[in-house]
């Protein structure tokens, strides 16, 4: 006879028999003799097992044997082995998490294009990429780009003669003509007067 583990302990001819092995025990037959009977009694284990997963949290809900799983968890199920016995399996479900990042960056408009995550940005706006995190996972980076502008004035002034040198802009000027020179704005970005 076979049984599963979890079918002890055995009742066999007034024996409660607690592990597999052989057995015997003398009877009286029909005609009250001897009947020496032997038991062969095998037991089959039941099995316990389990398994670590590990996935990303856009992979839920998981589907293990026959559950839809929408969390992180320890998960029992009961099943049955190649012997029709019990076989405990528990899954322990890890999920990592996605992740979403937001930058807001300010840059002047002479910095253009900028460089964010091998993309060529050439104007202001929204940017957004999904690259993996360190756990293989979804991470969503959004990039919020501002574009401060350059700014260029111009400015004429008329002096006489007697008052060069003319001062302006760090600068001693001792003749008519056109003078440059770049400031930073209150952005920090090139003002060119």
């Amino acid at each position: 006879i076979a049984i599963c583990q979890n079918a002890l302990p055995y009742s066999w001819n007034n024996q409660s028999l607690t592990f597999a092995g052989t057995y015997t025990t003398v009877l009286k037959n029909i005609n009250g003799c001897d009947s020496t009977v032997t038991l062969n009694l095998i037991v089959n284990p039941n099995i316990a097992s389990s398994q670590k997963i590990t996935i990303c949290q856009n992979a839920l809900p998981y589907s293990w044997n026959s559950q839809s799983l929408t969390a992180a968890g320890s998960y029992t199920t009961l099943l049955q082995n190649i012997n029709g016995c019990d076989s405990t399996v528990t899954l322990n479900l890890v999920v990592y998490p996605n992740v979403t990042s937001t930058q807001n960056i300010a840059i002047c408009q002479n910095a253009l294009p900028y460089s964010w995550n091998n993309q060529s940005l050439t104007a202001a706006g929204t940017y957004t990429t999904v690259l993996q995190n360190i756990n293989g996972c979804d991470s969503t980076a959004t990039l919020n780009l501002i574009i401060n502008p350059n700014v260029t004035s111009t400015q004429n002034i008329t002096i006489c003669q007697n008052a060069l040198p003319y001062s302006w802009n760090n600068q001693t000027l001792t003749a008519t003509g056109t003078y440059t020179t770049v400031l930073k704005n209150i952005n920090g970005c090139d003002s060119t007067a």
